[in-house]
This record gives structure tokens, C-alpha cells and sequence, in this order.
């Protein structure tokens, strides 16, 4: 498994092509801390008018940096770079250790609440953990095993979060109620058309 992991970062690192090192640096520096992910969270409690959203995110990612700096200080494994001559990392090294991925576990907890919070943009928000998540490795700051730990351990975190919303009857998804009140709103002027339509047709 070392060896493999080895195998992955050093190519990965070893590529720094044009146009995705530059992406995944972007990547990789809007992961750190979920920032992204909880300027996501306020967009969404603004647009609906309602905290819980940016709560829940802000309470995976507080909950995830402790788990995640916790390990790191348990297994305290050397970055990839520091073992391997040939991986070079293509940001500054971080001076913490290098299993879990902090960014793999802060990613992967706030896109499992966004999950919920946000079911229309399921892909978008997967798909951006995904990038930062990979955006480590290919950066040779992480091995792969590293990002696949954090992201299991962030997808654990998210479903915490979510159970302890809904053990506390809080809300973090749409509120289906309203969504149906709006549908009926938007119907009502085609069904009051309909009537003065038919009244019109009987005299």
C-alpha cells in the first residue's frame, strides 16, 4: 500500500501541467478551513432567509478540523516529500502531518450537509470536494491514502451533523412546505383564468 501510494504522488506531482497546476493551486487554497463551502452555506440561509443552513456547514467543518488535526497528531506521518526524494510538492509544505487530509475532510463534511441543504446542486458541490481532494495529491503534499481517509472521515462527520439537526427538529434542507405554497401560488392565477374563461363561455 506504501509503495503504491508512493507510486501515485510522485506522478502526479512529477506532471505540473499549464493549466491544471494553476486550477488545482485555486482549488486547493479555496478548500483550506471550507471557506468555499461555508460562503456557500450563508448564500443559501440569506437567499432563504433561514440560519440552519450555514450552521450545519459551519458546524461539520469547525467539528471536522478538530477530528482531522486530532489524528494528524495521532499517526504522525511524514508528508510524501519528506520520505521520497522523487515527489515534489508544487505549493509550500504544511509543517502538520501529513494522515488524514484535512482539506479531503473538511471538503467531504461540508458537501455531505450540502448534500441535503442543497439537493438541486448535489453534483456541483461533490464534484468541488472531489477537485480539492484530488487537488492534494496532485500537489505532493498528500498521498492518496491520506485524501481517501479524510474523505471518509468527512462524509461520517456531515452525517453527524445532519443526525444532530434532525434529533433537534432543525431544518437544514428546503423547506418542501413552501416550495408547494409557491407551486399553488404560481397556479392560482391560471385557475382563476380557466373560471372566468368558463363563466364567459356560459352566458
Amino acid at each position: 500500500m506504501q509503495e503504491l501510494d508512493h507510486r501515485i504522488v510522485a506522478w502526479f506531482s512529477g506532471l505540473d501541467l499549464p493549466l491544471v497546476t494553476p486550477l488545482m493551486k485555486v482549488a486547493s487554497a479555496v478548500g483550506a478551513d471550507g471557506i468555499v463551502f461555508v460562503g456557500i452555506a450563508f448564500w443559501v440561509s440569506l437567499a432563504r432567509r433561514r440560519i440552519a443552513p450555514a450552521v450545519a456547514v459551519l458546524a461539520a467543518v469547525f467539528a471536522s478540523q478538530l477530528l482531522s488535526n486530532l489524528i494528524k497528531d495521532i499517526v504522525d506521518r511524514a508528508r510524501p516529500s519528506v520520505t521520497y526524494a522523487d515527489v515534489h510538492p508544487l505549493v509550500p509544505l504544511p509543517d502538520t502531518s501529513s494522515m488524514p487530509s484535512g482539506h479531503a475532510w473538511i471538503a467531504a463534511a461540508a458537501a455531505t450537509v450540502l448534500w441535503v441543504v442543497i439537493p438541486a446542486r448535489r453534483v456541483w458541490s461533490v464534484g468541488l470536494a472531489v477537485l480539492i481532494a484530488v487537488s492534494r495529491v496532485y500537489l505532493g503534499v498528500h498521498y492518496p491514502s491520506d485524501v481517501l481517509v479524510g474523505a471518509a472521515g468527512g462524509v461520517a462527520t456531515g452525517l453527524l451533523v445532519l443526525l444532530g439537526a434532525r434529533l433537534v427538529h432543525v431544518q437544514v434542507g428546503p423547506d418542501d412546505d413552501g416550495d408547494r405554497r409557491q407551486d399553488r401560488d404560481v397556479e392560482a392565477p391560471g385557475d382563476r383564468h380557466r373560471d372566468v374563461k368558463r363563466a364567459a363561455q356560459g352566458r
